[in-house]
């Protein structure tokens, strides 16, 4: 089963702006997401098309699985 970790932020102009990892570590916790997404709007790290990020929106663990037909 594939898992990926899915950040959403506010940005400037009120639209949301995501990023996605594969294959976070299983133990990953809440206080370690918000903290990495804290020092992504703090440090200024990403340039969007919406502007700055500006607010933590959401953050999931989205695990999906594939089943082979054929």
């Amino acid at each position: 089963m594939a898992k990926k970790l899915v950040m959403s932020f506010l940005t400037a102009e009120g639209t949301t702006s995501s990023m996605t990892i594969d294959e976070p570590k299983e133990d990953l916790t809440e206080l370690e997401v918000r903290a990495v997404m804290e020092t992504i709007i703090s440090q200024n790290v990403f340039n969007t098309s919406k502007g700055d990020l500006t607010e933590i929106k959401t953050a999931n663990i989205v695990s999906t699985s594939t089943e082979n037909l054929i």
